[in-house]
């Protein structure tokens, strides 16, 4: 008799562990795992970019905070990796876009659920409200290398990323470009 009761309350429960599995692999599917895209010119050679500038920008007047943050993470980070910045010659030239925007607010919603098993059977409703919500906004980070001999693009990379205000801070215009250039190879490894 005890061993059919615990056998019959396994059963019950194995709903259950079910349910939080297939609700915890949809959280895991739905996290914000920003990947960086990498596409270059496979007759391209890196290892003939030494040295990096800036490419000519259509930007016209005083450079924004953003082009200021993502410009001296870029160099930072070049820089820690091998290369030298010249302004005068460079092999390759650096060139950027940051876009940003704001993301949607979710409204109300309700979620509807049910289940059953060798002992009865159960139900639910739930109800989302988004209380206080704050905008949130997100960002994607582009780099392009060119080849100033040829100006000719030869890599790009980028990224997407959630941002904590509508500008990015000099955080995350860091993080972004370091996670970037991780996939530029380092100049001594060429």
């Amino acid at each position: 008799m005890l061993a059919h009761s615990f056998t019959t309350f396994l059963r019950q429960r194995s709903h259950l562990w079910t349910v939080v599995g297939v609700a915890l692999a949809m959280a895991a599917c739905a996290t914000n795992n920003s990947k960086v895209r990498v596409d270059q010119d496979n007759s391209a050679n890196l290892a003939q970019c030494r040295t990096f500038g800036w490419h000519p920008s259509d930007r016209q007047g005083a450079s924004s905070l953003n082009e200021q943050r993502v410009r001296d993470a870029v160099m930072q980070t070049l820089k820690s990796k091998g290369y030298s910045e010249a302004a005068e010659n460079p092999d390759c030239r650096v060139s950027y876009s940051l876009e940003t925007r704001e993301l949607p607010k979710s409204g109300p919603s309700v979620g509807v659920g049910g289940g059953g098993g060798s002992g009865g059977v159960g139900g639910g409703i739930g109800i989302s409200l988004p209380l206080g919500r704050k905008h949130k906004f997100a960002s994607t980070v582009t780099l392009d290398v060119i080849d100033a001999a040829r100006n000719a693009q030869i890599w790009t990379a980028s990224l997407d990323q959630a941002l904590s205000g509508r500008e990015l801070s000099q955080e995350e215009a860091q993080r972004a470009v370091q996670e970037i250039l991780s996939k530029y190879p380092n100049h001594a490894a060429q």
